[in-house]
């Protein structure tokens, strides 16, 4: 069965898009299955993670949304991305959105969501998704922003929180054993902390996902997606 994965945290510049492409190539290697990943962020950054030239979408998600076809851009063997060309997108009737979804799970196994909250499809993501997973920092936003999103989500929707771009100073030391405090109670997993790295900047530049590098450094990374990946599944 078809599922919905949103990648959510409603501060920006925590790597959502990254770990999303991260997340959404790993579950197609594990899987051997077809994948789709959306944006509500018409920046689409992902593109240029995967070492795709950025494209301006005529016909993007909106227009999939309107008439049910539009731009599909091949990031690698059955992964697949469709940008988004505008900047807010308005969604007047959820009913499309979810004839959308029923068609796209026809045909993909996991459908990832790079998730913006500035754009107003987001809570439509957040309602459609089976698994929400959250990037973040070890810093008292993180903190607020997960507790908000058990309050609108409820805990079951919610299996894991991603702690990225990790400085290891004392007060990220502070912050993520008060993220284990929040998450204690739930079935939740707690990420080892995604260090800031040169590797992960050399791979963005290279247009690479870490499951295309053999570096050691990589290694324990690619451990803490597989991890991701497994609470989903």
């Amino acid at each position: 069965m078809s599922e919905v994965i949103v990648i959510k945290n409603n501060k920006e510049g925590v790597g959502k898009s990254w770990i999303t492409l991260q997340l959404a190539h790993g579950l197609q290697y594990v899987s051997g299955k077809k994948v789709l990943i959306l944006t509500s962020d018409n920046q689409n950054n992902i593109l240029e993670y995967a070492g795709k030239e950025k494209i301006i979408s005529e016909s993007g998600l909106e227009k999939w949304i309107k008439t049910g076809t539009g731009d599909l851009v091949r990031l690698r063997e059955n992964l697949f991305f469709i940008p988004l060309k505008v900047s807010h997108l308005n969604l007047q009737s959820k009913d499309k959105l979810e004839e959308l979804f029923e068609a796209f799970k026809e045909e993909y196994e996991y459908i990832l969501i790079d998730s913006t909250p500035v754009v107003g499809i987001d809570k439509f993501f957040v309602d459609l998704a089976d698994k929400i997973v959250v990037p973040g920092f070890a810093d008292k936003v993180t903190i607020n922003s997960i507790t908000s999103l058990l309050e609108q989500t409820g805990v079951s929707k919610i299996k894991s929180v991603v702690v990225n771009r990790w400085g290891k100073t004392a007060k990220e030391e502070h912050y993520y054993n008060g993220l284990k405090d929040v998450l204690e109670p739930y079935e939740i997993l707690l990420t080892t902390p995604i260090s800031q790295s040169a590797t992960i900047g050399k791979l963005i530049d290279e247009g690479k996902t870490i499951w295309e590098s053999k570096s050691k450094k990589v290694k324990d990374i690619q451990i803490t997606f597989t991890e991701v990946i497994e609470a989903i599944l």
